[in-house]
């Protein structure tokens, strides 16, 4: 006996009825010192480098930001990093996932 045609809809109808409305557009933010620090400082820096790749680029331009008139944090030192801690993937703790072998759990020939 043959199926019936179902009335299902595909995935291209439903996808064209739920696009996003576009909302007013977000102002940009103003640039911050280090921007326009890292702008100014990156043009010179390739001229006077114009073999060096990017990560070096912005090694040295960092590196004159630290000491920088325009950088609010002269003169602190940096702050220190946070040692990430593992994640436990489960919820179980680990030692009571095994059971806890004793030496005085084992009977020995001297008891008995």
């Amino acid at each position: 006996m043959p199926k019936a045609p179902s009335a299902s809809v595909s995935k291209a109808a439903t996808k064209s009825v739920k696009t996003k409305t576009s909302k007013d557009p977000k102002e940009k933010r103003p640039p911050s010192a280090y921007n326009i620090f890292v702008a100014e400082k990156m043009k010179s820096w390739k001229a006077d480098n114009p073999g060096a790749n990017a990560k070096d680029a912005m090694k040295a331009v960092g590196a004159m930001w630290a000491n920088a008139e325009e950088n609010p944090n002269r003169g602190k030192p940096p702050k220190s990093k946070k040692a990430k801690t593992p994640k436990n993937t489960s919820n179980v703790p680990a030692s009571s996932s095994q059971p806890a072998s004793d030496e005085n759990d084992v009977p020995s020939s001297d008891d008995v």
